[in-house]
């Protein structure tokens, strides 16, 4: 951006501009919220650079350009100015992460193994089968871990998912736009940014899981470990043969896309590169739904069958960031969030939030200390009056 088109939207000349950067005009309040809007970023990104929204228009530029211009990215940058608030105010979070494995000085792939052993046992999935394990996997994530999960629809919006790996606020976004077995995987290759968060970056923001750096590469390892352990997959092909009623059966058990389940044959050496790219052109919609023997569609009854085959065109839940949400409520009945900002949040429009409180103890309370009679019993000094402290 040109220094004269960014004069032009803050709404001063080029000049006074240019003293700016150089340290010798100052800087009003008013001209530090149109330079932020500008450059499309937080205005703690200019007066806090190490804060969270500070880091952002970082891990935006490591991402790519495309990604500041969605949607998905402003409502990560507001999550994170909500965050800083709260924790102004002592208002902060408490992940329970200190169990996590220490990877650092691994390679990427025995990270992702080790990360992925102790998340089968503290965030285990056996027996959550099909198109119940992103919702219940993200239960967990937020129950066990205490870290945050933000899953929402942003249409033609080029981040698919993000990972704010800070201790001080972790949370998980996964853009709601993509079908659920995608936005599965997603959820968890964000979940192993967390648990390996060694890098050094406190922010992931992933546009496509194109595992083309180590740390993707390990977030996704990690992820199709965890998803598709690698037991479960060889105990089925080794007990039934690379069969399509195999094949379809563990693709709708754990609940992954035929075409993420062939790339995990790959990857464990059951099928070469060629017959992966040969399996990946299979219609395999077409493979179950016309198959009339229900042992050959992988034991699935036909309405099984059939939302096995939707699946792949049906969207995720949307899930609200739980503990931000409860750290908001708390900011609020303290004062130091408005409705507005806890209604957005939560996605309900402040009046009707003023009205969930009506009955809040704390508010009643309030009501109660102020209605209640203090008309004087006797004469009091001037003194007594104007003793104490009123700030």
């Amino acid at each position: 951006m040109l220094a004269a088109d960014l004069a032009e939207q803050v709404g001063i000349d080029a000049t006074a501009l240019s003293k700016i950067e150089n340290g010798r005009r100052s800087v009003k309040s008013v001209e530090i919220g149109r330079i932020a809007k500008a450059l499309r970023v937080s205005p703690l990104a200019l007066l806090e650079p190490e804060s969270l929204p500070g880091k952002m228009p970082i891990a935006a530029r490591m991402a790519g350009a495309s990604v500041v211009v969605g949607s998905a990215y402003d409502r990560l940058v507001s999550l994170t100015e909500l965050h800083e608030v709260l924790a102004g105010h002592g208002i902060h979070s408490s992940p329970k992460l200190a169990s996590v494995p220490a990877v650092t000085g691994l390679g990427w792939f025995d990270a992702a193994e080790k990360l992925a052993q102790w998340a089968r046992e503290h965030l285990s999935l056996e027996g959550v089968n099909g198109d119940e394990r992103f919702a219940e996997l993200a239960e967990r994530i937020q129950t066990a871990l205490s870290v945050d999960v933000l899953v929402e629809s942003y249409p033609d919006d080029p981040l698919s998912g993000a990972a704010i790996t800070d201790n001080a606020f972790p949370l998980i976004f996964v853009n709601a736009t993509h079908p659920l077995p995608r936005s599965l995987f997603t959820l968890a290759h964000e979940l192993g940014h967390i648990l390996g968060r060694h890098d050094g970056n406190s922010i992931k923001l992933d546009r496509e899981l194109s595992g083309t750096t180590v740390d993707e590469r390990m977030a996704n390892a990690f992820a199709a470990n965890f998803l598709m352990p690698e037991d479960t997959v060889r105990d089925a092909i080794n007990a039934d043969g690379r069969t399509e009623a195999t094949l379809i059966g563990l693709a709708h058990r754990l609940g992954v896309s035929f075409e993420t389940l062939i790339f995990r044959l790959h990857n464990l050496g059951l099928i070469n590169a060629a017959g992966r790219d040969s399996l990946r052109r299979v219609n395999w919609r077409q493979l179950v739904l016309h198959m009339s023997d229900p042992a050959i569609r992988g034991n699935l009854d036909r309405i099984a069958a059939a939302r096995f085959v939707s699946r792949s065109v049906t969207p995720p839940p949307t899930i609200r960031p739980a503990l931000l949400i409860a750290r908001a409520t708390t900011g609020f009945r303290k004062g130091a969030v408005s409705a507005h900002a806890l209604g957005n949040l939560v996605g309900r429009e402040s009046d009707e939030l003023l009205g969930a409180f009506e009955d809040d103890p704390d508010l009643v309370r309030a009501r109660e200390l102020i209605a209640a009679d203090y008309e004087p019993q006797h004469d009091e000094a001037r003194e007594e009056r104007f003793s104490g402290m009123p700030y």
